[in-house]
């Protein structure tokens, strides 16, 4: 964070800088849609829903004086735009991620983006935060993000399968497949938990708000435990795998794949082909079972930014 104490420290902090209100949602939501540079992590959530969260943080336009008294006056003072905002929030602890940021200014882009770090980030760690992710889907953070503090972690690369094609899979004896219940979240958080490093980590809350928006949603029982699950959304192309996750313990029993054909088997029903998912680029094992099945890299990579946050 030397950027950010650094701008902070010859420039001062920007007047009204603060943790977002309820009431900034409307203001939010505008610089969201007019902004020079934004950015919005792939999750369950909409921008709206963090605010409140005290790594939300935004930057009001200064306001102007005006000697008018007409309504149309008063009212647009008290609207109460914006000039950028961020919010960085753990879902679950101890890691966090960039979920929104949004800079309506380009010339005025590093320094706003550092003061907002400079914010953030003792926020983050006061809520036991230890490390901070973000995925840079559009390039324009990349420049400045070294200079914070973050260094590469991994990459994201995207396969795609288009065709209907299905490998033979094996059965696994006392192998049983159905639908999540709601139930079921607490066992899915503690299995995110032995099997993710903290920052791919989803939560109980996560996998509840994903489940209504979801394409299809399966847990894999071995002898009535659970032991490994499959969350699907629909794409623009067809369907996406989000997650095929199986419990460490059990890999090598053939789990994943029996997973992985049941859920396909379902996009083919309901006519969705185009299948695409996203695995980190060390990940051999899952990349090794993808290949399998037929789906195909496609050179598609996003950097995973770190900051590590000590406590």
């Amino acid at each position: 964070m030397e950027l950010a104490n650094l701008w902070v420290a010859q420039h001062g902090v920007p007047d009204g800088i603060r943790v977002a209100a309820k009431s900034d949602a409307g203001a939010i939501l505008r610089l969201l849609q007019t902004a020079v540079y934004t950015h919005l992590h792939a999750d369950w959530h909409l921008p709206g829903d963090w605010i409140g969260a005290p790594g939300f943080i935004v930057v009001p336009k200064p306001e102007r004086t005006t000697n008018s008294n007409s309504l149309t006056a008063v009212l647009f003072q008290k609207q109460g735009d914006m000039v950028a905002c961020l919010a960085a929030t753990p879902d679950p602890l101890p890691a966090a991620w960039v979920r929104v940021a949004a800079i309506g200014q380009a010339e005025k882009g590093e320094a706003l983006l550092a003061q907002m770090m400079a914010l953030a980030v003792p926020a983050l760690q006061k809520q036991g935060v230890t490390q901070l992710a973000w995925l840079t889907v559009d390039p324009w953070p990349n420049p400045w993000l070294p200079e914070l503090g973050f260094y590469r972690g991994s990459q994201i690369e995207t396969f795609v399968k288009e065709d209907h094609r299905l490998p033979e899979v094996a059965d696994v004896p006392g192998l049983t497949i159905r639908q999540v219940y709601s139930t079921d979240f607490a066992a899915l958080e503690e299995l995110e938990g032995v099997s993710f490093a903290p920052i791919w980590r989803q939560s109980a809350h996560a996998l509840a708000v994903a489940r209504p928006q979801s394409l299809s949603f399966d847990v894999a029982l071995l002898d009535d435990e659970i032991v490994a699950y499959q969350l699907s959304a629909p794409s623009d192309a067809g369907a996406h795998l989000v997650r095929l996750t199986v419990h460490p313990e059990k890999h090598g029993l053939g789990i994943g794949s029996a997973l992985l054909k049941h859920a396909l088997e379902y996009y083919h029903r309901k006519g969705y082909y185009a299948v695409s998912l996203n695995t980190q680029v060390e990940n051999i094992a899952s990349q090794k079972l993808y290949l399998k099945f037929g789906f195909a890299p496609s050179q598609q990579r996003l950097p995973i930014w770190i900051l590590d946050i000590p406590q």
